[in-house]
């Protein structure tokens, strides 16, 4: 008995330290902040009132640091502004929101200047979603590495 219990066991430990961390569902603020830190990202999707409007952000590149955010190739000036991740589900059921505010008044930017709830996070790119209680419709951004 205790021969299987310890097979178990050894069986058990091996098949979760076989896991990546990609695999892992993100359960915290702190891996989001530490895997968006982690170089630069781009806008990959960005539907706005049930438009795609990701062209929007050719060429636009998104620095992520622990406390602020920069954008380069913005074809105007640097665009920079402050980001955070939040916590707003209840204990057990993670709610995790992203806040994006920048500094510019162009509506490309105004547009994602927001509050996103994450619907994936892994280290190469990050799906969110917001839902305009002014027209009903949900808007979609998607971050990915470069």
């Amino acid at each position: 008995m205790k021969t299987k219990l310890i097979s178990c066991i050894l069986l058990l430990a091996l098949s979760l330290s076989s896991c990546s961390s990609d695999d892992v569902p993100l359960l915290n603020e702190a891996k989001v902040i530490e895997r968006m830190s982690n170089g630069t990202w781009k806008i990959t999707n960005f539907t706005f009132q049930n438009t795609n409007k990701t062209t929007d952000y050719t060429g636009v590149t998104f620095d992520f640091d622990a406390i602020s955010l920069t954008l380069s190739n913005t074809g105007t000036l640097p665009v920079v502004g402050s980001w955070g991740v939040t916590d707003d589900g209840f204990e057990g059921e993670p709610d995790l929101v992203v806040s994006l505010a920048l500094t510019s008044v162009e509506p490309r930017f105004t547009n994602i200047s927001d509050d996103w709830h994450i619907i994936e996070s892994t280290s190469n790119k990050l799906k969110l979603k917001d839902e305009n209680i002014e027209t009903g419709s949900i808007d979609y951004l998607t971050f990915e590495k470069n």
